[in-house]
């Protein structure tokens, strides 16, 4: 996986992700979304044949990329126990 980023104006963000699925595009987009700062969050369709996710951050009283980490520090806390409760259902078994 490679990310870059890029600074539009002071409060905007573009987060380019090379060579993962857009499903986690969209995770990472619904998080952004809850987040209260956040006044722009979308994620531009990618390309079938290109594995290329761009999102795109707006916020107000806090930096972007503040938005954005916050909201991918909730989306792998929401994985954990989701991970934690399947574990749980399946009676602790191992993959």
């Amino acid at each position: 996986m490679q990310v870059q980023t890029t600074s539009e104006e002071e409060k905007g963000l573009t987060v380019e992700i090379t060579g993962e699925d857009y499903s986690l595009a969209e995770i990472v987009h619904h998080e952004l979304l809850e987040e209260k700062s956040v006044t722009f969050a979308g994620v531009l369709p990618p390309h079938p044949l290109i594995k290329k996710l761009v999102l795109k951050v707006r916020a107000q009283r806090v930096k972007p990329e503040k938005a954005f980490t916050n909201s991918v520090e909730r989306a792998m806390e929401t994985t954990k126990d989701l991970y934690g409760s399947v574990k749980k259902a399946l009676g602790g078994a191992s993959s």
